[in-house]
């Protein structure tokens, strides 16, 4: 059983940061959930991977439906400002209990 304590520690260890966009963004009830993961460069794939694949299964586990994740590193996003143009949010996981 996934928990957020792993998503907690892949995006503190590896500086990753997770962003929701899309109609989740403005509405109560939205078809899907978008969520944009930025990872530091090419050299934390893996770990953005694995980050992807975490997250996705503890949504399943609150019964969150269509997931649509984006990846894509530090740079990318600065190069096509994917933040500033879908009017992103940043949201953080913490540790249960905090």
């Amino acid at each position: 059983m996934s928990d957020n304590k792993t998503i907690y520690k892949y995006m503190t260890k590896y500086n990753i940061q997770l962003y929701l966009f899309g109609s989740a963004r403005v509405s109560k009830k939205p078809n899907d959930l978008d969520i944009l993961l930025i990872y530091p460069d090419i050299s934390k794939v893996t770990e953005a991977l694995e980050l992807k694949k975490e997250l996705i299964s503890y949504l399943q586990e609150l019964n969150c439906k269509d997931i649509h994740m984006v990846l894509m590193t530090v740079q990318e996003n600065d190069e096509i400002n994917f933040v500033k143009k879908e009017g992103a949010i940043r949201f953080n996981i913490c540790r249960k209990g905090e």
